[in-house]
């Protein structure tokens, strides 16, 4: 009874609190403590349009309209009236000086916190001095910015507002809102930042990092990013009024291989100019030019393949007459429209032990002619096979009447040379995005598995369910995965798999390469549902387990490695496989004898019962297989290999199906009525 009442007054209490929460909206008392040394002011002030004085008050020491926090003080303070977010606005700002200290980069918090400011439209501020010869650069989470032209408003009201500086003169960069393509800024000489955030928004993240950058010799670079078709429209500094005299200002736009980029310019004009000329200049690496110099009354460039960079350079203007020099222009990247003459980016510069090449297909001999089909790199060096190596950025194009004469092989290595920190470690083995924007059809995707000998060993868990490739039940998908042993002079291959199985994991003693090989072009598709993680597990002896959950649709058909070969000497291999609870499995062997002569050491397979512990052990040399047996828990089966005398290999077949306990039971009943 003192629990029920404790109970009643718990709830009681929580309505209560949440009542007073409710009420109290007007009167509550925020108090905010800067830190000593901080360098940050908080100041509260009446927002815009103002209003009367007596409509709603700060209540601190007294009545005021405004307050101000230096860092090293602490105010208590309320409001009047109970809607003060109509009334007021905070601007909290920090002042970095990165002139006579260390600066602070990395990513940049909300200071002081959110949760302990009054629920008023917010600004913070940024304001950061470096050095000239210091670029500074800002980095922006997803998603990333969107410019907007001065006075726009953003539709979740975060407004992001730019500025830099040339000596004493601020210089607007832009204002930008979310759910952009702007992904980094670059500076030097300072950057000021301010973030606007509306009252109702629960937000306690800048979303952007500062970084220290070496100088850009420039007013900004401003990097755009494309991960798909879009548009985006961007501004000259201080747009609509005049960019800086004499000043270079960089646009960077990284651009999907399979799309092409054009440029409009929207608006424009021209300053007066008595030294230099202002101009824009593109830089296009897929360009047999590179540099492409235009005026801004010339038609811009169109239909161009990959990355590139536009800046635009002023000029020294008439002190008497200077006139104005801006820009806004729209990028707009779409599908190509004419399909000939592409050029292809296949980024591999962040990429460790890879290699991509793009060859021939194998094809039959023929007296007709045929074309020749070449893979070029940077549109110069041709030939009809080329391989692509880590760590450079690289473009293609194709000189091929038919592309389908083509395919790719790829290979990647992941290695694990420290135990103690590869132990655990979980690595998803996916065939990389770029490849796929690749106009010819992927052949083989080899990721080689390394790790130290004798410590560590190798898990292989796919997404969806694994089958094994027999005679019997055949692989009838776009891809499969080949596994096998990376060990140096060991030929063990422990299969050929696809989706739609019973395979839950494969264990395997130590290197191991696995290769997704297609056979349909449709299998992006399908591997966008299958992947493979693999892990770093603890070290075991056998070659490999095969972690088995049994389907009650169908047979399930396991094979020993190597079934072409034969299981190589002294090797063995393991099946861990679970039956249900209402189940019973059957197990049933392809072969009554093996066959098998050994000339040192000894063949057996041992099944056991997990729930009973009991072993049943058969010498696979001597002895007839076991007849199709049922087994009515989650059981083991093992098969170790001698060193065979003969050509005579081991390998075997068997399957395992699953019937209901209550259909076994009804079959032994009938057999002891019989």
């Amino acid at each position: 009874m003192a629990g029920l009442n404790c109970r009643v007054t718990v709830a009681l209490l929580g309505v209560l609190l949440l009542g007073a929460a409710r009420l109290s909206r007007g009167g509550e008392t925020y108090e905010i403590a800067l830190p000593h040394g901080s360098n940050i002011t908080v100041l509260i002030k009446p927002g815009v349009p103002t209003l009367p004085a007596n409509v709603c008050s700060i209540i601190s020491k007294k009545w005021v309209t405004s307050l101000s926090i230096k860092a090293g003080e602490t105010a208590v303070f309320s409001f009047s009236c109970r809607d003060p977010e109509n009334h007021f606005v905070i601007e909290i700002q920090k002042n970095i000086d990165c002139m006579s200290g260390p600066c602070p980069f990395g990513k940049v918090h909300l200071q002081p916190s959110t949760s302990v400011l009054p629920t008023l439209n917010r600004t913070f501020i940024w304001d950061v001095k470096a050095n000239k010869n210091i670029g500074l650069e800002l980095q922006f989470s997803l998603p990333r910015l969107r410019q907007i032209r001065p006075g726009e408003s953003c539709p979740d009201g975060v407004t992001h507002s730019i500025s830099s500086r040339i000596g004493a003169t601020m210089v607007r960069i832009g204002t930008f809102c979310s759910n952009g393509t702007v992904s980094r800024i670059k500076m030097q000489e300072g950057v000021k930042m301010a973030l606007d955030l509306p009252w109702f928004l629960n937000r306690n993240v800048s979303g952007f990092s500062i970084t220290n950058r070496s100088s850009i010799k420039r007013l900004c670079i401003i990097e755009s990013v494309f991960e798909g078709e879009g548009s985006a429209t961007l501004m000259s500094a201080n747009y609509p009024d005049g960019f800086p005299e004499d000043e270079l200002m960089t646009w960077q736009f990284i651009i999907p291989a399979h799309l092409r980029a054009s440029v409009s310019f929207l608006h424009f004009s021209v300053s007066n100019c008595v030294k230099k000329e202002e101009r824009v200049e593109y830089c296009i690496p897929s360009s047999t030019t590179n540099r492409e110099v235009f005026k801004l009354q010339d038609k811009q460039p169109g239909n161009i393949a990959g990355n590139f960079n536009l800046s635009l350079q002023g000029c020294d203007q008439d002190v008497q007459n200077p006139g104005i020099l801006r820009l806004q222009f729209q990028v707009l990247v779409q599908h190509p429209q004419d399909e000939s003459n592409k050029t292809y980016v296949v980024d591999l510069s962040n990429e460790r032990a890879m290699s991509l090449t793009i060859e021939q297909r194998p094809s039959k001999l023929s007296r007709k002619f045929v074309p020749g089909c070449f893979v070029c790199l940077d549109s110069r060096t041709c030939s009809t096979n080329l391989t692509l190596t880590a760590g450079s950025k690289h473009n293609i194009s194709f000189l091929c009447d038919d592309l389908t004469r083509l395919w790719i092989n790829a290979q990647k290595t992941i290695s694990c040379l420290d135990h103690r920190y590869c132990h655990r470690k979980s690595y998803s083995l996916q065939v990389p995005w770029y490849i796929f924007q690749l106009p010819v059809q992927l052949h083989d995707f080899s990721w080689k598995l390394l790790v130290p000998k004798d410590s560590i060993s190798l898990a292989l868990v796919p997404a969806q369910k694994l089958q094994q490739h027999t005679h019997e039940r055949v692989c009838n998908t776009s891809f499969s995965y080949l596994v096998a042993s990376a060990v140096p002079g060991q030929d063990l291959s422990f299969g050929s798999f696809c989706s739609g199985g019973s395979i839950e994991q494969i264990q395997v003693k130590q290197n191991v390469s696995v290769t997704l090989r297609t056979f349909a072009p449709s299998f992006q598709q399908e591997a966008s549902r299958q992947s493979l993680a693999v892990s770093f597990i603890p070290h075991f002896k056998e070659e490999g387990v095969f972690t088995v959950t049994l389907d009650t649709k169908s047979k399930v058909y396991l094979r020993t490695p190597n079934w072409d070969r034969g299981l190589p000497s002294l090797t063995s291999v393991s099946w861990n496989i679970s039956v249900p609870q209402d189940q019973v499995a059957c197990l049933t062997f392809l072969k009554e004898r093996t066959g098998l002569v050994c000339q040192t050491g000894r063949a057996f397979m041992i099944i056991q019962e997990q729930w009973a512990h009991t072993e049943e052990i058969f010498s696979l040399e001597e002895e007839v297989l076991p007849k199709p047996s049922f087994r009515y828990h989650s059981f083991w089966v093992n098969i170790s290999n001698c060193s065979p005398m003969s050509r005579k290999q081991l390998d075997l077949l068997f399957w395992v199906s699953l019937t209901p306990r209550t259909m076994v039971g009804k079959r032994r009943s009938t057999r002891a009525q019989l």
